[in-house]
């Protein structure tokens, strides 16, 4: 599709404008939305984040509004996360914009621009949040994940806006919490529960200027081993931390099988803690994991069980585990206590539905190029909308992906620019009044 003179209008708003999509994200990246479950002391606040996306909600004359996740979301949707997780004082985010004369029979289309305040941890960074421009990028944490996106999203409608008399229906703006640290997406869980929902959507949590159209699912398990405390130099216990290798040597086997069929799914083993002395005899070893898992699996388990997600995995790595403990003595008479923390489930958007295609070629115009359309290997909480709200969503944003959660963490301004431009002019098409 060519760009007519309208269109090339709103992409050159965005381009003169430039300077204040950087000091937006700037401004984001230097608030600490640290996610209180980071497994750091880096004291953040997602509600001060949230305070300063509203503000330049409000500026766009957004109507707006904010609501902590229910303390019992996953309950309420049917999802495995973490337990004794709290969202008290880590308020969603939500701005609307209406346009045209739109009624019940006539509303005109809904679309959903998505990202989420929280960040990882800071461990290693010289100067998390001083979003320092230098040599045409920002730096700090949460520029690529996901300031820069959020950033992108709000100069993306900015730029709409002024054009608001040739559009009909409505935009809404998301900025939740709880996407990172081992969270589940309760935020934007929450938002399906609260009846968010649209024709479509965009998550502006993506990467590489890419389309990404569905994911892979993710279950982590925890597994507590027992061994018998005792003094070291009496030898008068049984010590959990050899005992959890043989369990970790299972993990290990369970994985590699798993590789050999299904080359995407990989297995992290992530923690391994146990003892507390070298003269005390563990009692306790603890590992955690991550297991990937296909959408194929979850229509499987969807069937079989009537539930959709890992339910499969769980059961076949189970199975793997206690086939390991049954050949030892000790484990046999005491096996590890299983817990599984979270399923995170997969889901995919058809490549032929509107919002992947007229995405992509709004994305095409603006780069001069084919995006490439896949899924993401790992997982993002935009499953949770088509899941949960029946709302086809893609991810596009500007991240770079080696850098995310990393030290050097950073964004290309450049970058910005073009996932702003793409964004704006595929709300701009959608929107746009047709005779």
């Amino acid at each position: 599709m060519s760009i007519t003179s309208e269109e090339h209008a709103l992409l050159d708003a965005i381009e003169r404008r430039q300077h204040a999509l950087v000091e937006a994200v700037q401004e984001l990246v230097r608030i600490n939305t640290v996610n209180p479950y980071s497994g750091e002391d880096a004291g953040g606040s997602e509600a001060a984040g949230q305070d300063a996306v509203e503000a330049h909600l409000r500026t766009l004359g957004a109507e707006t509004r904010r609501f902590d996740p229910p303390a019992d979301t996953y309950t309420r949707a049917g999802v495995i996360g973490p337990r004794n997780r709290s969202w008290e004082d880590r308020p969603n985010l939500v701005g609307e914009w209406s346009f045209g004369d739109s009624s019940p029979e006539s509303p005109g289309p809904s679309l959903i621009v998505v990202g989420h305040i929280d960040t990882v941890g800071v461990q290693g960074m010289d100067d998390p949040f001083g979003a320092r421009l230098r040599d045409g990028r920002i730096w700090g944490r949460g520029t690529s994940d996901c300031k820069g996106g959020l950033g992108v999203g709000l100069a993306a409608i900015e730029a709409v806006l002024p054009r608001g008399r040739e559009l009909r229906g409505r935009v809404t703006f998301l900025s939740v919490v709880d996407e990172e640290c081992n969270g589940s997406g309760a935020g934007i869980i929450a938002c399906a529960l609260a009846g968010i929902r649209a024709d479509a959507a965009v998550s502006v949590d993506g990467e590489g200027l890419e389309i990404i159209h569905g994911c892979n699912g993710v279950v982590t398990a925890d597994l507590l081993v027992h061994g018998k405390p005792g003094h070291a130099a009496l030898g008068n216990g049984v010590n959990a931390i050899e005992k959890g290798i043989r369990v970790a040597e299972a993990i290990r086997r369970f994985g590699n099988a798993r590789r050999r069929r299904r080359p995407e799914c990989l297995l992290n083993l992530g923690v391994f803690h146990g003892g507390t002395l070298p003269a005390v005899i563990p009692g306790q070893a603890r590992l955690s994991l991550n297991v990937v898992y296909e959408i194929a699996e979850a229509r499987e388990a969807k069937g079989r069980t009537g539930v959709w997600g890992g339910r499969l995995v769980w059961d076949a790595f189970a199975e793997a585990v206690r086939a390991a403990e049954a050949g030892d003595e000790w484990l046999r008479e005491h096996p590890s206590e299983l817990v599984w923390v979270k399923d995170l489930v997969p889901y995919e958007v058809p490549t032929d539905a509107p919002v992947v295609r007229e995405m992509s070629a709004a994305a095409r115009d603006v780069l001069g190029r084919e995006p490439e359309v896949r899924k993401m290997r790992a997982w993002t909480d935009s499953c949770w909308l088509q899941v949960l709200a029946d709302t086809p969503i893609v991810v596009f944003g500007p991240a770079k992906e080696d850098v995310v959660h990393g030290p050097e963490e950073h964004v290309e301004v450049r970058d910005l620019v073009l996932a702003a431009k793409s964004l704006a002019l595929y709300l701009y098409r959608t929107l746009r009044i047709t005779l």
